[in-house]
């Protein structure tokens, strides 16, 4: 039976009705935020002042983002810097958060924050009440890189750093040179909630560009070394010498250098490690606990200021040895450091046991903390040098004087 002419109206008319209701969903500017009405947040950093906890925000300037010779703009954002600081205390970090959104005339936005800078102070009570604030609110950017710093943060925001725009940026370009793969939000929190593993981060401090006669001096962002984590607070800092080595244990090294003294003489050779391979091997029995940490480095020579001539082989194969022997001995000291004094496992020895025996894991589990500081740890790396340079011999020495053994 055909349907009516009727009914076929009325079929027209719904799905008409319908395409007209659909259309009002395409319509996008509902929500819309200009934007000359938001304030860009590049950094934020964290510190606690007695019982209360600041929060300072460097807020970008677009009219000083441009070329050096720009005069200004975007909507009454001129100044001297390219960037704003607003800082505000608060009985928790939301709290200080809104008490500066009062004061500041355009939405805060969390979503291109660069880094996250954490002051030494608010670190060593614990960082998880700042992880829930960050984790809660989705625009809140979980792939800023997060920052230790020795003294307060908000004078870290407050650096010239005169080769970047702003102080986050520089702070965010160390991160990247210093290691592989940099403290972003989302590494700190698996690692906070992961099981035998415990955080690392790294320490910045403001320094000074020279010596003190030099005139017109700014202020400068440097790395210190790294701040090691008991679960979420932390525990000590290894200095920046020991943390060159530390980091080739945890296969988080960008460059090392090593100075080898000569046989015979003064002066140093410098090995370059350019890349290296870790390996955490576990042997369990019982209670007795051995961990070997097999390394396989490459590198290259970048100076040699001594008389000892590298380019024979059986010399270079010295050279090879004297490098095994030096990561040995400072990642060695590291190691102790780290178990000894600040209970830290972030070389991640429980997770290897984890990952290679996991049924042991379930049994060791309950008293790893008290087992942790008395496992033995063997360091076993192998470097092979790729490249010793255009120069084979070294430059200036005579003849006579080369070291050949």
């Amino acid at each position: 039976m055909k349907p009516t002419s009727n009914t076929q109206q009325i079929r027209k008319t719904a799905v008409l009705c319908c395409l007209l209701l659909c259309s009002v969903l395409l319509g996008g500017c509902w929500d819309r935020r200009e934007v000359n009405d938001v304030a860009f947040v590049m950094g934020t950093g964290l510190d606690k002042e007695g019982d209360q906890y600041r929060v300072t925000m460097q807020i970008a300037l677009p009219g000083q983002l441009g070329s050096s010779g720009s005069t200004g703009g975007g909507g009454g954002t001129s100044g001297t810097k390219s960037y704003y600081l607003e800082s505000k205390t608060g009985p928790s970090f939301r709290g200080a958060s809104t008490e500066e959104q009062r004061e500041v005339s355009r939405t805060l936005n969390y979503s291109h924050r660069r880094v996250l800078l954490l002051g030494e102070t608010l670190a060593r009570e614990g960082i998880s009440k700042m992880m829930d604030v960050i984790a809660r609110i989705p625009q809140n950017r979980l792939s800023s890189l997060v920052v230790i710093t020795k003294g307060s943060a908000m004078e870290m925001l407050q650096a010239d750093a005169p080769i970047e725009q702003y102080p986050a940026e520089m702070v965010r370009e160390l991160n990247f040179s210093y290691m592989k793969k940099p403290r972003s939000v989302k590494l700190l929190m698996n690692s906070v909630l992961l099981e035998g593993i415990d955080p690392v981060v790294p320490v910045m401090s403001l320094v000074k560009n020279g010596p003190d006669s030099l005139k017109d001096k700014k202020t400068n962002i440097q790395v210190d070394g790294l701040a090691v984590f008991r679960q979420d607070r932390l525990t000590g800092i290894i200095d920046n010498h020991l943390s060159r080595f530390l980091l080739l244990g945890m296969e988080q090294a960008k460059e090392t250098e090593i100075f080898i003294p000569p046989p015979k003489g003064r002066g140093y050779i410098s090995v370059h490690l350019i890349e290296n391979k870790v390996h955490i091997e576990p042997f369990i029995r019982g209670d007795e606990i051995r961990m070997t940490v097999h390394m396989n480095c490459n590198g290259n020579v970048k100076e040699n200021e001594t008389s000892f001539d590298i380019s024979r082989e059986e010399n270079l194969k010295w050279l090879e040895q004297q490098t095994v022997e030096e990561i040995k001995r400072e990642l060695g000291e590291a190691v102790h450091v780290i178990q000894q004094k600040y209970h830290s496992d972030v070389l991640g020895l429980g997770r290897a046991i984890i990952t290679n025996h996991p049924d042991e894991w379930k049994r060791i589990k309950p008293q790893w903390e008290q087992l942790y500081p008395k496992v033995e740890v063997t360091i076993d790396p192998v470097v092979h040098i790729e490249n010793i340079g255009a120069v084979t011999k070294p430059f200036g020495v005579k003849k006579e004087q080369i070291q050949n053994e």
